[in-house]
């Protein structure tokens, strides 16, 4: 008489991989009182068997999104990528833990704290200031989307932007616009390929169209609470020292919007007196006066993709995550004037 095949359940799986129903259970559940050595054995196994839990036992979906702060404030970049997680997990089987992330001398390890949140998957945005901490959540296996990064590491997926082409444009821009002497406000460039591309665009047009450049136009980044402050006072020390400058070229919109604040105090209008152009595109950049011209990235694009792509790798419906780098696109408003003292056409 034939034998029957064994039906794969919890006890066969504990079995094989020689350990307790209980050890099981936590790796399935994602508990975090198992050590990761015994997570990839038990996982093996699960894998080995292609067994999942039964309906009694299956439990929702929950993607965690990591959002890492060096300050406590949820700035508008933080706050589009949020719009567009929810854009997607509105009213859908889909749980979505947001976890706020700073970077302390007694913060948790993220790889404990996305354990602790049960989380199945995570986004990771933005991934440069936690670079140290990668090789822990690649060794989990833990599936990954970069925002605003790069990688590629197996399990990780990344969502970009083209900062390069996109400061290319800004800055091609203002030398239609006759503009010759352009300052430059940098934010952080420290393990930001973002901000280092912006500024390099800034310097390969400026190569071309003043090869006399003062390095003085340069602002290097002045950390404050606010990144609004840090253009306002990075603006202001620009003007001081480079009254000659006719032009501004912020790293992002936040710093922008102090620049135009720090050009107003010195009794310079925008445009008509100096042009002022900024990065990311945030909602309100519209309703300034005048109204911010600046370059857009797709960052409600970014959250909407970032979960789309993980709920639908552990629904099975996607082999991997994908590497994407989306275009950005200069959009023209008001606080850019031609030299000549006309709006451009």
């Amino acid at each position: 008489m034939a034998r029957h095949k064994k039906e794969i359940n919890i006890k066969l799986v504990a079995e094989e991989a020689g350990v307790s129903l209980a050890t099981v259970s936590r790796v399935i559940n994602n508990r975090t009182d198992v050590s990761e050595a015994m997570r990839r054995k038990v996982s093996a196994v699960v894998e080995k068997f292609n067994f999942a839990p039964t309906k009694g036992s299956e439990r929702r979906i929950n993607i965690g999104v990591i959002v890492v702060m060096d300050t406590s404030l949820v700035n508008e970049y933080i706050s589009q990528v949020l719009d567009g997680v929810a854009d997607y997990s509105d009213g859908g089987l889909l749980d979505v833990t947001v976890i706020f992330y700073r970077i302390t001398p007694d913060a948790k390890p993220l790889l404990q704290l996305i354990r602790e949140r049960r989380c199945d998957a995570v986004v990771l945005f933005p991934p440069e200031r936690v670079t140290d901490q990668l090789p822990q959540l690649i060794e989990s296996e833990i599936p990954v989307m970069l925002v605003n990064g790069s990688t590629n590491a197996p399990k990780m997926g990344f969502l970009n932007n083209e900062s390069y082409t996109g400061a290319v444009k800004a800055m091609e821009y203002l030398a239609e616009c006759g503009h010759t002497k352009i300052g430059f406000l940098c934010n952080a460039l420290e393990n930001s390929e973002n901000h280092q591309q912006r500024l390099q665009g800034y310097l390969d047009v400026m190569a071309k169209i003043s090869p006399d450049r003062k390095s003085g136009w340069i602002i290097p980044h002045q950390p404050t609470p606010e990144t609004t402050e840090a253009g306002y006072n990075q603006c202001t020390q620009l003007l001081l020292t480079c009254p000659e400058i006719t032009a501004v070229f912020c790293t992002n919109d936040e710093m922008a919007v102090g620049a135009v604040k720090a050009c107003w105090d010195a009794n310079l209008r925008v445009p008509e007196d100096i042009s002022i152009i900024g990065f990311d595109d945030i909602p309100y950049g519209r309703y300034l006066h005048p109204a911010l011209t600046t370059v857009r990235q797709p960052l409600t694009e970014f959250g909407y993709r970032a979960v789309k792509y993980l709920d639908e790798l552990l629904k099975n419906q996607r082999a991997g995550l994908p590497c994407e780098t989306l275009d950005t696109k200069l959009i023209v408003r008001d606080s850019v004037m031609n030299i000549t003292g006309e709006k451009k056409q």
